[in-house]
């Protein structure tokens, strides 16, 4: 498994590129080079994008709560997108739906960081 990534007006977006995230040992290492990442980055906005992503190994949420811990730590908001239905009802059943804010596609996410609530 691996990711592809880019900059773009303060927001990095993470795109996880393999179709089928089930390997603990590769999906390991993705998630070292995620962290890799936030650890250089000045970005404070942070997508990942699941358009690639057809099925995922129950560890992946694991990971996924990780990950949005750490983007915590470093004040980091975190969107996750384009997640398929299927991978989206695994989301719902563990209500980690809840946990993470999760949009239709890349646009919205990045879009979704500049809204504002109803007062300000």
């Amino acid at each position: 498994m691996s990711i592809e990534t880019f900059s773009k007006d303060g927001t990095l977006t993470i795109r996880l590129s393999d179709p089928r995230i089930t390997d603990s040992i590769h999906l390991q290492r993705v998630f070292d080079d995620i962290n890799k990442l936030l650890d250089k980055s000045d970005e404070k906005q942070v997508i990942l994008d699941f358009s690639l992503v057809d099925f995922m190994a129950s560890a992946m949420l694991g990971k996924l709560v990780q990950l949005n811990k750490q983007c915590q730590e470093y004040r980091v908001k975190l969107k996750l997108c384009s997640i398929t239905p299927a991978i989206l009802e695994v989301f719902k059943i563990t209500k980690l739906h809840k946990v993470f804010d999760i949009q239709k596609d890349e646009p919205t996410a990045r879009k979704a960081f500049n809204k504002r609530g109803l007062f300000g």
